[in-house]
């Protein structure tokens, strides 16, 4: 079974060493790498350089914007299994040969998704969710595109990822791309499992509450608002969507933590913002 990872990398080196050393050691011998180098200078052909012999990496460049990025790897991506991993996270050594061990023993399942964890194995994504089929409400909690592998089918089959969503595309919506897409593969019939063992370590999305840290969350919001609007989901959740940050708003108060208060009022004024942008196409 080969592997298609396709990585969109902007302004990291190191990151992206670590994540070349983690690939190197797992258990696949049909393994391609498709590097989409979005940096002005050379600091990812420096890496892929030094990996070369030990990886097969393919180095293309694309647009700015992770899925834009994305989809210029998927356009050239020849594996049986197609993965996303960020420029900044890290596979234990098990991952890929896990992924296979159970594409290969269950074709009834299109996909796999894992689990978040940082450094010190503790989780990045707040959510616990026992293994079985991933369902749309649960794609909102579960997908980010660093955690899922896909069958070559599911993966091609939903036109790739829509570039007005994500890191870099230009637009207020700075996030929301990997649920949205594979939001659209679930739509589209694909049988995508999720299992809590599979773990990938990524660090915390959100690390504190200083400006850029708030404005990244604004940004996630005001996409996660663009995606529902996108796909919408069932009054209960919308209702749940929307109430939970402004719950936590109103129990942040008597413990008048600013940094607290500012990232949950962002969280809501941002998701209203998403969702009353002008319709989706």
């Amino acid at each position: 079974m080969k592997f298609s990872l396709i990585i969109a990398t902007r302004g990291r080196s190191s990151e992206l060493r670590r994540l070349f050393e983690s690939l190197e050691r797992q258990a696949c011998p049909d393994l391609e790498v498709i590097v989409v180098d979005q940096n002005p200078d050379r600091r990812a052909s420096t890496v892929v350089e030094e990996f070369a012999g030990r990886l097969h990496v393919i180095r293309i460049t694309a647009a700015p914007g992770a899925t834009r990025a994305r989809n210029a790897g998927l356009a050239i991506a020849s594996g049986d299994v197609i993965g996303f991993p960020d420029d900044d996270c890290w596979y234990p050594d098990e991952v890929l040969a896990r992924v296979g061990e159970f594409l290969l023993r269950y074709p009834e399942w299109d996909g796999i998704i894992g689990h978040s964890v940082d450094a010190f194995g503790a989780n990045t994504l707040p959510w616990g969710e026992r293994a079985g089929a991933l369902t749309p409400a649960m794609s909102w909690r579960r997908a980010v595109t660093y955690v899922y592998f896909l069958r070559r089918k599911a993966a091609l089959g939903v036109g790739g990822f829509d570039e007005r969503l994500g890191p870099g595309a230009g637009t207020p919506w700075g996030a929301g791309d990997d649920n949205d897409y594979m939001l659209r593969v679930l739509k589209g019939g694909a049988r995508v499992y999720f299992d809590p063992a599979l773990k990938v370590h990524h660090p915390p999305l959100f690390s504190g509450f200083d400006a850029a840290t708030l404005a990244k969350r604004a940004s996630y919001a005001r996409a996660d608002g663009r995606v529902l609007r996108k796909h919408p989901m069932p009054l209960w959740w919308m209702v749940a969507f929307f109430g939970i940050p402004l719950l936590r708003w109103c129990l942040s108060l008597p413990r008048a933590d600013a940094g607290c208060l500012r990232f949950h009022w962002i969280t809501f004024r941002g998701r209203v913002q998403g969702y009353s942008d002008s319709p989706v196409a």
